[in-house]
């Protein structure tokens, strides 16, 4: 909606330096107290019914919300034709006052700036987070509060400190920041009728026509200082959520006759009472990216085509004719194997091979619920691969797991990183596959006293790799377990 696009951190070397995102949560459905800060590859571990899913959800839902285009905000035109109306007078007001001579350094008024700022805000944390919370976990505001207290908080600390706290199901927001601007006015024949720029201190530069009138000028400035204030106060978030859930591969198998029958009955959801069954705006949204045309190739079909090739011997590719839902196939050896006569790692890959090729693009967030579903072990590790494959290539990737397996693997390209080329090979792996310490954040959702669950950071590190530590538990619970079942086999053979 305001966000700038191409907002990852990269140092003069092209390499990443980090994305500006840190999540504190409180009392937020089963998850008591945690911080999460994303990197390009984040990593929830913990039992079922501990908040991974929660966390990832929420994650999913702020992104969404700074990004999501005007329409698609309840509000959205509400604030425009309001508060953009009383914004446009006060800048035309004051740049009639400047008399638009070659200005330098003009901070921009904080009774502009303000109001612009209280836009900003109420359409994201007002408006569209709430939204879209609702949608995705498909319950009240309310609801979301962990049992037996009253309100929960987010606090964002990016850029700017955000803090959002649940209060009678509506959202409020404290710590509004102050931002300063300032701006460059110069004007220039052979300018276009305006350009704008950000020069190296940060100021905002207008090169400007000459005969460009002054109502031009105010409508393109306050667009332009908009975008530069909800950048300011958005973090450096990654530029689009795209969302995979656990049941991915059921949906996927069944979406077209899934959504034909809601087509085909909501005509009379207004006669005859029919009842749809309510799905979280997660499935929901899952579904229609399959239903929607998938035409254009993005930036890692190419890499995408390669792992089928690797993990599946063929391709995954989706059939959009006209006046027909789409039809997902498997492609090997020259032929088109519908996808519920294929194996299961098809149909698990199928999402993932799709959105890669087609939905994804760079500086986007690629969020995957249990990715070791339906997967042998050796294909886990080819997988996990690929995740360091895509991450050199700027995908940021969160996934949540329960594998050891994976965590192994990931744990290897953790200490690739700090070998040479020759041994790098030794071991299985080529140059771009690798992980460093700077790309990696694993959280544990740990059990409290409470019977509710921490988050916790998770050791890490290129020379010890990923720490196991709980998944060590449960081997020594085995561990445990199997040798009184050898004593007790021993004593009752004596």
């Amino acid at each position: 909606m305001f966000c700038i696009q191409d907002r990852r951190s990269v140092a003069h070397d092209g390499k990443f330096q980090g994305i500006d995102f840190t999540m504190k949560i409180k009392n937020f459905g089963p998850i008591s107290n945690g911080k999460i800060s994303l990197k390009p590859l984040t990593i929830f571990v913990g039992p079922n019914n501990s908040g991974k899913s929660y966390a990832a959800m929420l994650i999913h839902s702020i992104v969404s919300s700074y990004n999501l285009p005007p329409h698609e905000v309840p509000s959205y035109h509400r604030h425009s034709s309001d508060t953009f109306d009383d914004d446009f007078k006060k800048i035309l007001k004051w740049t009639k006052n400047l008399k638009l001579k070659e200005l330098t350094n003009i901070p921009v008024p904080d009774s502009i700036t303000n109001d612009i700022i209280e836009t900003c805000f109420k359409i994201i944390f007002n408006d569209a987070l709430p939204d879209q919370l609702k949608q995705n976990f498909t319950s009240q505001l309310n609801d979301l509060v962990r049992i037996g207290e009253s309100s929960f908080n987010i606090d964002l600390d990016g850029t700017s400190k955000i803090n959002v706290y649940c209060k009678d199901d509506n959202l409020l927001v404290t710590n509004v920041p102050k931002i300063e601007i300032k701006i460059n006015i110069k004007k220039d024949k052979t300018a276009k009728p305006m350009s704008t720029n950000i020069d190296n201190k940060g100021n905002m530069v207008f090169n400007i026509w000459s005969e460009i009138d002054h109502e031009d000028i105010a409508h393109e400035l306050l667009l332009e200082l908009t975008r530069v204030v909800a950048s300011k106060i958005c973090m450096n978030i990654p530029s689009q959520s795209h969302y995979l859930p656990a049941t991915r591969s059921g949906i996927l198998q069944g979406h077209r006759a899934i959504s034909a029958g809601i087509i085909e009955h909501a005509p009379y959801a207004m006669i005859d009472g029919t009842q749809i069954p309510p799905l979280t705006g997660i499935v929901s949204k899952f579904m229609s990216s399959l239903i929607l045309p998938l035409n254009q190739k993005g930036p890692y079909f190419q890499l995408t085509e390669q792992m089928e090739e690797e993990m599946l011997g063929g391709h995954i590719n989706i059939n959009s004719a006209k006046n027909r839902l789409p039809e997902i196939k498997y492609e090997f050896l020259d032929h088109e194997i519908p996808l519920h006569r294929t194996s299961s790692i098809v149909s698990e890959l199928a999402p993932l091979t799709l959105y890669l090729k087609f939905r994804i693009n760079k500086n986007d967030i690629l969020i995957i619920e249990e990715p070791e579903a339906h997967l042998h072990p050796s294909n886990l590790l080819i997988l996990a691969r690929y995740v360091a494959k895509l991450i050199r290539k700027g995908l940021t990737i969160l996934i949540t797991t329960h594998s050891v397996f994976l965590l192994e693997q990931l744990s290897l390209l953790l200490q690739a990183s700090t070998v040479d080329t020759k041994t790098k090979k030794n071991m299985g792996f080529n140059i771009d596959e690798f992980l460093s310490d700077n790309e990696v954040a694993p959280y544990a959702f740990v059990k409290n006293s409470t019977g509710n669950h921490n988050v916790e950071s998770i050791s890490c590190s290129s020379q010890d790799g990923i720490s196991q530590e709980e998944f060590v538990k449960i081997q020594e619970i085995l561990y445990h377990q199997n040798m009184i079942i050898e004593q007790n086999t021993v004593d009752f053979q004596v």
